[in-house]
């Protein structure tokens, strides 16, 4: 067979095929909650202005299950994409990214458990900023260095796509320091690059998603 031609595997199984479309879901899931719960919060709540996204999560808001919910759906459900990631990953550094976006799931998944205020209600110490910085922190990596392995691997377009939405995190936080430094309030607009961030991640793991399922359905190497 000639050289250029793309290498084929058996289809994929049902477990492969329903982990793919937790991907998908684990996308619309996530950001669909958090988009829904900033149309229903009370101004008291939330604003963009004056408020974090978990603002969103605390006990005594009507958004409370809305947001919180959501999260840690979201993140139960990328975990078995993560095992799908991995099984169509090929290089160490794909794997290394993996390992990261199931670092970065189990960080959302704790930001919904550990809302604001959660040491009110059980554990006398607040585990919802690690959860955060685990999350924010991870998620980018995870598209930086999946997307290099992917490059290195020959899938460019894959590859592209996820450093370029990895590239969009920093991107975001460095306009919000810099407004910061313009003369902005301390915390002002701080919701807006967690919006951003949470979309640049939420829209990877869609098109990796949509990307495998179509592959699959094709017969080719995922």
């Amino acid at each position: 067979m000639g050289g250029n031609q793309r290498r084929r595997r058996p289809r994929s199984s049902t477990a492969t095929r329903v982990a793919t479309h937790c991907g998908l879901a684990a996308a619309v899931v996530g950001l669909g909650a958090i988009v829904l719960a900033t149309l229903v919060a009370s101004p008291e709540t939330f604003t963009w202005r004056s408020a974090a996204l978990s603002d969103m999560g605390r006990y005594e808001t009507r958004t409370f299950p809305l947001f919180n919910g959501g999260l840690v759906l979201s993140g139960l459900l990328g975990v078995p994409f993560g095992w799908r990631l991995w099984r169509a990953s090929e290089t160490i550094l794909e794997r290394i990214g993996v390992a990261l976006l199931v670092v970065a799931t189990v960080g959302l998944i704790g930001v919904g458990v550990f809302f604001l205020g959660h040491a009110d209600w059980y554990l006398e110490r607040s585990f919802h900023g690690p959860a955060a910085l685990t999350y924010f922190a991870a998620a980018p990596l995870a598209q930086l260095i999946y997307g290099t392995g992917a490059v290195l691997a020959g899938r460019l377009r894959r590859g592209l796509v996820s450093i370029w939405l990895g590239i969009v995190h920093p991107l975001a936080w460095l306009g919000w320091l810099l407004v910061l430094v313009a003369g902005g309030d301390a915390g002002a607009w701080f919701a807006v690059p967690e919006f951003v961030a949470a979309v640049a991640f939420g829209a990877w793991i869609g098109f990796l998603a949509v990307d495998l399922e179509g592959l699959s359905r094709t017969g080719e190497a995922a």
